[in-house]
Formats: structure tokens, C-alpha cells, sequence
């Protein structure tokens, strides 16, 4: 079984949402945040003919109690939609929509994600007539665009590329270390290595694929951990050749009543490996529009991809396969 295989089950639909606001917005709270929070209660007044609500379905776990992934998600999955805002400005700690300024997110859902298209579209339609912002500014939707993304498995290449990376919103890769921890990714102060980058990357694809797929080739965990380490193994020879990074953070909207809120964080900027092996770039393509580490259902996680073969006279990091 290759991640090529798996993938040809997995597919992801990205609705493009235009709009603007006839008045300035400006909060003082991460937009990922804002756009989540306020989709899921839009999601809970939209129902299907039994009277199930959209979010009700977007909650519920979509595996049996018997699968072996079931005890380690039933307290938290990975969710089948996220906003991505990522070309939204962002000004810290929160974000300005200037009146009248036509901007773009996105509505990202994944493989068999609960939920019929008109649904998701009704909660965004009553998600931005309800509007945000102090005060409270109503946003007009000018349109709605969605576009399928399927894998396509390239052209089988034995070689070796540069690879730039551009981590759009911020990215987290770790959880918080333990000094007493044997494993050498702890110790490495968090940077966002390759082999890191492959390794969570891997996990994400293939929950998802389980989730919202129509691919479960594994009986236990321990054969899935096993099959991404073989994976993720040739990622340990990429090399780093450039770094610009900086660590930021997020601020989530407070809960009713609670004056505390959610803080994210992660790096944002560019990295630049070499002897980057080039199955892996067809791979990395398609993921860029899932994410990759912590939050991303909360417009975290977003990235892109170039790469250039060490043939290539390609100025740049230019995908060329």
C-alpha cells in the first residue's frame, strides 16, 4: 500500500467566498477564530429532513467504537471542513476589513464530509448576513465558487530536488516537550524540521483518509505507525538551506461569559531543503490544501509548495513534474 494509493480515496472540495462589508470590520481576535466559531452556529440552525442539525453531523465521530483509532479520536477528530484565510491581512493580534474592499476565504471540506453542498452553503449565507465585529457589521456575499481536488499520481522520477516551503498562517508541529523525553524530535526546540513536517503530515492524510476516504488498509495501530515511519524515512536526507521563521501567535474569540481566551501559535515564513526526494513533492502539492499541524481548523496550518530538480536551470523554486 503506497500514500499514492491511499490518496487516489481522498478527495477535497474548496468553496472560494467572496464578499465585503459596506463598514469597516475590526476585531481584536484571530479570523480563523472568528469564521469558525461563527459557522458552527449557523451549522446548528441548518437541518436535513430528520431534523439533525449540519453541526450535529460535523461533531459525531464517523468510525465504529470496534476501530482501533476510535478510542484515541472519540475526545477530539480531526473535523472534515476548515476556513482557510490565509489571504486575509493580518494585523496583530486581530484583523481590519476595510469597507467596501471585495476579500476571499475559503470553505475547505474533505472527502465524504457530512453534510449535502446546499447545506454548507446555506450556514455560510447565514453565517455572513449575520455578520461580526464591535459593533456587530452584516457582510455581503457576492459569490460562491467550489472546485474539486483529486490526486494525480506523477510520472515515477528517481532524483532528488530543492524544495521551498511558505508556511502562510502559522504552523505547529510539536506538542509541548518534556525535558525527561528520550525522543530527539523534543529536543530539537521546536523548529519545524522536514522530517517533522512529512511525518505529521502523513498521520493528517491518512486520519483523513480513514475519516472522510474510502481507504482503511490497517487492523491495528501499531501497523499504521509502522507503515509511516517506512514512509517518512528518506525525508531524514533533505537538507536545510535556507531559514526565515518567526514564531507568532493567535488570540480565539472568548467563550460567553469567560474573559480568557484560546491562544494558538506557530511559524509563519519560508525554509528551503535540498535533496528533497522528488516522490515526495506530488504528495506535499496535495496536501497543501489540507494543512498540516495543530489548529488547522481554526485557518492554522496553511502552506505552499515549489520545487525545482538539481537538472533544472529553473530560476527559483519553479515546479516543474
Amino acid at each position: 500500500m503506497t500514500l499514492e494509493t491511499i490518496l487516489k480515496h481522498l478527495s477535497y472540495r474548496r468553496m472560494d467566498i467572496r464578499f465585503f462589508a459596506e463598514r469597516p470590520v475590526q476585531m481584536r481576535h484571530w479570523i480563523g477564530a472568528v469564521l469558525r466559531n461563527n459557522f458552527l452556529c449557523a451549522a446548528e440552525e441548518v437541518r436535513d429532513a430528520q431534523g439533525i442539525s449540519l453541526r450535529q453531523r460535523l461533531d459525531t465521530l464517523p468510525l465504529p467504537e470496534q476501530h482501533f483509532l476510535y478510542g484515541q479520536l472519540c475526545g477530539g477528530f480531526p473535523k472534515g471542513f476548515f476556513f482557510d484565510c490565509s489571504d486575509i491581512p493580518y494585523e496583530a493580534p486581530g484583523f481590519v476589513l476595510q469597507a467596501n474592499r471585495v476579500y476571499t476565504v475559503s470553505l475547505v471540506r474533505v472527502g465524504r464530509c457530512a453534510g449535502a453542498d446546499e447545506e454548507f452553503v446555506e450556514a455560510v449565507r447565514r453565517m455572513f448576513a449575520r455578520g461580526f465585529g464591535h459593533p456587530v457589521v452584516p457582510l455581503s456575499v457576492i459569490d460562491i465558487v467550489e472546485d474539486t481536488y483529486t490526486f494525480a499520481s506523477p510520472d515515477a522520477r528517481d532524483m532528488n530536488g530543492w524544495l521551498e516551503l511558505t508556511f502562510k498562517t502559522p504552523v505547529c508541529l510539536m506538542r509541548s516537550s518534556r525535558e525527561d523525553s528520550q525522543g530527539y524530535q523534543n529536543k530539537l526546540n521546536y523548529f519545524p524540521s522536514f522530517y517533522q513536517l512529512m511525518r505529521s503530515l502523513s498521520y493528517r492524510l491518512l486520519t483523513l483518509g480513514i475519516l472522510y476516504g474510502d481507504c482503511d488498509p490497517w487492523t491495528d495501530r501499531r501497523q499504521m505507525d509502522d507503515w509511516v515511519q517506512d514512509y517518512i524515512a528518506p525525508s531524514v536526507r533533505a537538507m536545510l538551506m535556507q531559514a526565515d521563521l518567526r514564531y507568532e501567535k493567535r488570540y480565539g474569540t472568548p467563550k460567553g461569559g469567560e474573559k480568557s481566551v484560546y491562544v494558538m501559535g506557530g511559524y509563519v515564513g519560508k525554509l528551503a531543503f535540498g535533496n528533497v526526494l522528488f516522490a515526495y513533492i506530488p504528495v506535499l502539492d496535495f496536501a497543501s490544501g489540507l494543512g498540516v499541524g495543530g489548529d488547522i481548523q481554526y485557518g492554522l496550518g496553511c502552506f505552499a509548495v515549489k520545487y525545482r530538480n538539481h537538472k533544472s536551470n529553473t530560476k527559483g523554486y519553479e515546479s516543474d513534474y
